[in-house]
């Protein structure tokens, strides 16, 4: 079970890492770069995702466990949890060999909710004198 496992988590991010490249660049900017170089992009973003992705996957379970507890916490204010979910479940899961030569940004935490209303807490009445 465990063989799996790491063979899981080695085969995801090469299959995944090169599913996102195939197809991004225009013809004259992939014949330009030569086959060596794109080679080391591309083993160094598989090196770099077998570490990363790993961490990443960790790192959104723990946001959703804590997203859940907040959820519960608060008596079910789903504004609270989503603060947390989205930004830990958002964010990229592979390095890709765009993220290594700087054209694409490389994104840990994701964006906010969309829409996400900041909840107004009623102040408590002040004792009137």
């Amino acid at each position: 079970m465990l063989a799996f496992i790491l063979a899981a988590f080695l085969v995801f991010p090469l299959a995944l890492a090169a599913a996102q490249t195939k197809g991004k660049q225009p013809a004259a900017e992939q014949a330009d770069a030569p086959k060596s170089e794109e080679l080391g992009y591309a083993i160094g973003s598989v090196a770099a995702s077998i570490v990363y992705t790993p961490l990443k996957l960790g790192y959104a379970g723990l946001g959703l466990l804590a997203g859940g507890l907040s959820y519960v916490l608060t008596g079910g204010r789903k504004d609270v949890a989503d603060s947390i979910i989205y930004p830990a479940t958002g964010g990229d899961y592979v390095i890709r060999p765009d993220h290594l030569k700087g054209k694409e940004p490389w994104v840990f935490v994701g964006p906010p909710p969309p829409d996400a209303p900041i909840a107004e807490t009623p102040l408590p009445p002040t004792p009137q004198p």
